[in-house]
């Protein structure tokens, strides 16, 4: 009797453990998010975030994906490579993310990439803009819902074609975005058979916390037009201490990473941006899906969205899409869904090529105006939209 007690005993133990060891169904749809809300692009990231989030709640209101609530699942990239991808690495290995919206920026994309093709998860960014991402290995895993940096140069160059400036000045980032932008302003000039010169090239480090030697260059340059690529922070410094060396007198163009409330909050950089930038550029939407964005955003956080938000909206929905389209929650369904995916989004109609960046897109020339209805007193606005395709 006891024997045969011992033997039922043991036979409860094989079944009771395998039972205990069946993987509980996931009760939600993840979808990472890695945007940088603190560092040098802080006060555009929290902003992307946002949006971020106005996509999921969208998505859910909307019956969420495969029956499930979207949720999302966010690490903070710090404006830093390398804290960038172990954000990436922490939400695939510990978070067990099959596709995510991010990173943020080039440089933790450049790390990203090879870990994303090893592990076979899916990247779909709304700001790295820089074309190395293109080359890299295992760029099929990388997508993005920006237009890439030699789009953006191409329409800086036209502004300095039609204004007919012969004396480029370059003040720009020392890393990938920074000197690809200044890389395809002066191939798009050389292509359209520009007579000028690039008279000083500058590449700063964002850590530096002066910039006189440097703009001195710009001074002595004879420069009749300046490129500056900067982000929030060091773009501030910048354009205060250009503004107090009265550099404000030649005319400067502006790009993404400098567009948006957070350099009007110093108001000498907010001054000289609306009395030497006489055009910036940045990605823009257009269409009822952008004016519904726009629309929500702003309901539901009281200001206007910035640059890239619309990119990330697009960014979380492009990947429930792709989840949906795959009919199950697996990198490398999606990453094919990806591949077939179209939908109208935030900033227009979006398909992807066979390396992952957008077939089309639309920019818009910006400015900086005085706004006395804003807390700073000044504003982005509008010069035009113009449409690009690959």
């Amino acid at each position: 009797m006891i024997k045969k007690l011992l033997l039922v005993v043991a036979a409860l133990s094989l079944i009771i453990p395998a039972a205990a060891c069946t993987p509980k169904e996931a009760e939600t749809i993840k979808i990472g998010c890695l945007l940088d809300t603190s560092g040098d692009l802080a006060a555009m990231g929290v902003r992307i975030l946002d949006a971020a989030r106005l996509a999921v709640e969208d998505i859910n209101a909307a019956g969420g994906v495969l029956g499930k609530q979207v949720e999302l699942v966010e690490e903070d990239g710090a404006t830093d490579p390398a804290i960038g991808f172990n954000g990436v690495k922490k939400m695939i290995e510990i978070d067990g993310v099959q596709v995510i919206a991010g990173p943020m920026i080039t440089g933790a994309s450049l790390l990203s990439i090879p870990y994303a093709n090893g592990h076979k998860v899916p990247l779909i960014t709304p700001s790295a803009t820089g074309i190395p991402l293109s080359e890299e290995e295992g760029t099929e895993w990388f997508f993005r819902t920006c237009l890439r940096d030699d789009a953006q140069g191409l329409m800086l160059a036209d502004i300095v074609m039609d204004k007919g400036y012969t004396k480029l000045a370059t003040i720009v980032l020392d890393n990938s975005y920074g000197k690809g932008l200044e890389t395809y302003i002066l191939e798009g000039l050389e292509a359209a058979g520009w007579q000028g010169e690039n008279v000083v090239s500058i590449h700063y480090s964002e850590a530096a916390k002066d910039y006189r030697t440097e703009l001195q260059q710009i001074a002595d340059s004879d420069a009749d037009v300046v490129l500056a690529v900067t982000y929030c922070d060091d773009g501030i410094m910048i354009f205060k201490q250009a503004l107090e060396m009265g550099l404000d007198e030649i005319a400067w163009l502006g790009c993404d990473g400098n567009y948006g409330s957070g350099l009007f909050e110093e108001a000498k950089s907010a001054e000289f941006m609306e009395k030497a930038i006489v055009a910036g550029t940045r990605t823009v939407g257009t269409g009822a899906i952008c004016d519904h964005f726009n629309t929500a955003y702003e309901d539901k956080y009281g200001e206007t969205p910035e640059v890239y938000c619309d990119t990330v909206y697009d960014a979380v929905w492009a990947a429930a899409k792709a989840i949906e389209a795959a009919g199950v929650y697996d990198g490398e369904a999606i990453r094919v869904a990806l591949t077939e995916l179209e939908f109208d989004g935030a900033t227009g109609p979006i398909a992807f090529n066979d390396i992952g960046d957008r077939n089309a897109g639309s920019f818009e020339i910006w400015q900086v105006v005085k706004d006395a209805t804003t807390t700073t007193g000044y504003k982005n606005a509008p010069i035009e939209i113009v449409a690009w395709s690959m």
